[in-house]
């Protein structure tokens, strides 16, 4: 038995897959590519699956992971060739690897915010940099208080590690680095929706690009 890391990405119209339905999807795809998964022992033996760090409802990934257990001597390679006709629309698998970083040291996200503008590309481009250049920025997240969930304010400009804006024709892309993980979690739709609000009659759409570890190297 060994650990592999599935690599694939959820583009299109897969972004309004639920974790729920995707973790259904993939047990699914895997039986049906025949991947030789280990199950735990008992009364109700279940293959052992995780993912990374679960993706928000709506938000496009090139970088999704999913760690599996298999048994016998199946290499990476066979294992990607077994799976990467047996996706889900919408899910395409990149590469099967050795799992170098535990979960756990994921600590920020890098995402691509897409906004769709029409012919005001430059001033929501004038807008978002005027924004992020303040030193306060509130919005409410939803977080704990005991066992109750509570809306609590927030300064996003205190939680944003890097980010760039650039206008692109009829659309303005947003590149922002923020926390992601188990300890600290801000999720870049906080920002999107403020935007909007503030820029008016536009859309927006979120790809995550990469995940990190503390000391920002690409968590692998």
């Amino acid at each position: 038995m060994r650990c592999v890391r599935i690599w694939f990405k959820k583009m299109g119209m897969s972004r309004y897959v639920s974790h729920l339905d995707l973790m259904r999807a993939m047990t699914r795809a895997i039986r049906r590519a025949k991947v030789p998964l280990w199950y735990t022992e008992g009364y109700n033996p279940h293959p052992y699956m995780t993912f990374s760090l679960p993706l928000s409802l709506g938000m496009e990934s090139l970088c999704e992971s999913m760690d599996i257990r298999i048994e016998g001597e199946s290499t990476n390679e066979e294992i990607f060739d077994m799976l990467k006709g047996s996706m889900p629309p919408g899910i395409e698998i990149i590469s099967v690897d050795e799992p170098v970083y535990d979960q756990k040291y994921i600590c920020y996200g890098e995402f691509d915010v897409f906004f769709d503008c029409d012919k005001k590309a430059e001033s929501v481009k004038a807008l978002i940099e005027d924004m992020l250049a303040q030193d306060e920025l509130i919005v409410q997240k939803l977080g704990k208080k005991g066992r109750h969930k509570v809306l609590k304010d927030i300064n996003l400009i205190e939680f944003i590690k890097s980010y760039s804006v650039s206008a692109m024709g009829e659309r303005v892309k947003l590149t922002i680095t923020l926390p992601a993980g188990s300890t600290t979690n801000v999720n870049p739709s906080l920002l999107a929706d403020e935007i909007v609000r503030n820029a008016g009659d536009i859309s927006y759409t979120i790809v995550r690009k990469k995940l990190m570890t503390e000391n920002m190297e690409i968590f692998r």
